[in-house]
């Protein structure tokens, strides 16, 4: 059983290879620091999944990047969040450079890594919005933070309806080597157990998106759940977007 700290590690290692070989300007180098399908979810722009490797690959377009001045990426941050067996969450942000080493992108991200078929590797990005540090986004994160809670409060009572308004569609529950999508309202299927939550958390905030860390409890069987959230205004309705959970050994919490 890997430890805390060897996952933590894990989770580290996956993201500086994302960012190693994105800095390679290889695309096959880069598409294996993910696992597939890949989504990534964001508060603008089209969202596209790449079922496979060679679907992403066919996609990356190196040249589109360069063309506006970008030299290389580093880290501005990157932190490990949360940790199971098979799948970890990460925050971080990296910064794109030109020749001169001046900035010209920022932007905060939420990595999803799962392990499939022992490869660990980055199966989701939830990108943020970068509102700058002079950029009051307590009021966003306010209200993505209510949101979640509304939506457990509503699961709890059993809302289907009032639930399924509160997400952005499709919507995206990432999963380990799986991810399943909810392409409608009516298509959204609550949980089977009411949940508590434990803890919540905005760890990023733009001006249109949060990206929120929760802890929950399953009050029927106890079990411990770690969750990473993202949520984005996309069309004027702020919504929840994508999100990915994990199981928490609770021998591990004593």
């Amino acid at each position: 059983m890997n430890s805390s700290y060897e996952l933590t590690q894990t989770g580290l290692d996956a993201v500086d290879y994302f960012l190693k070989t994105w800095n390679s300007r290889d695309a096959v180098s880069w598409a294996d620091s993910l696992n597939f399908p890949h989504v990534r979810p964001s508060p603008s722009g089209p969202i596209r999944v790449a079922e496979t490797a060679d679907m992403y690959i066919a996609e990356v377009d190196f040249q589109k990047t360069i063309d506006t001045g970008w030299d290389h990426s580093e880290w501005d941050y990157r932190s490990i969040l949360q940790t199971s067996s098979n799948k970890i969450h990460a925050s971080g942000q990296w910064s794109r450079y030109n020749d001169q080493g001046e900035v010209i992108l920022t932007t905060p991200i939420l990595y999803i890594i799962t392990r499939v078929a022992d490869h660990w590797g980055i199966q989701s990005r939830f990108g943020s919005d970068y509102a700058g540090d002079a950029c009051d986004t307590s009021d966003m994160a306010g209200r993505g933070l209510s949101l979640v809670q509304n939506y457990i409060n509503q699961a709890n009572a059993g809302n289907q309806q009032a639930c399924a308004q509160l997400l952005n569609y499709p919507h995206f529950k990432i999963g380990v080597g799986k991810l399943s999508v909810t392409k409608r309202p009516e298509d959204l299927e609550l949980e089977d157990q009411a949940l508590q939550i434990h803890s919540l958390e905005a760890i990023q905030t733009g001006r249109h998106s949060v990206n929120v860390a929760v802890e929950l409890e399953k009050k029927q069987s106890k079990q411990l759940i770690s969750g990473a959230i993202h949520i984005n205004n996309r069309n004027d309705h702020l919504g929840i977007q994508a999100w990915s959970f994990m199981n928490i050994d609770r021998s591990k919490q004593l």
